[in-house]
């Protein structure tokens, strides 16, 4: 059996990260899970905005939450950079500590750099 995963501890519950991707724009994509069941989305998908590989932007219910100041706590999220009004919400574009999201999900973030590195041949 592999090594226990890294988790966050929020509020009750013992979080584990995912590293993903939208298929749409290629966006990072973090999700959250316990050990149970789906946690949430930590990360919304908003078309029309390119980011750099590193970049994402927050779901509004993670930052209303607290979960966006406990991943800012963690050091999984370096910087909040700007805020961005989208149809009726407003979202955090934040800079992710890639080194420290792999500790965490360390498959997740390989395959996402391999997507990442796919593309860039493509182009």
């Amino acid at each position: 059996m592999d090594e226990k995963k890294k988790t966050i501890k929020f509020k009750e519950y013992e979080l584990f990260l995912q590293v993903s991707q939208y298929r749409n724009t290629g966006n990072l994509a973090l999700l959250a899970y316990t050990e149970e069941e789906p946690y949430g989305d930590i990360t919304i998908n908003l078309p029309g905005y390119s980011v750099d590989e590193d970049e994402g932007f927050i779901n509004s219910i993670t930052k209303d939450s607290g979960l966006e100041q406990q991943l800012i706590k963690e050091g999984i999220i370096e910087e909040v950079i700007t805020t961005v009004k989208y149809n009726m919400g407003e979202y955090d574009l934040v800079a992710f500590d890639m080194k420290k999201l792999k500790e965490y999900d360390p498959k997740g973030i390989e395959e996402y750099e391999n997507l990442i590195e796919d593309e860039e041949e493509m182009e």
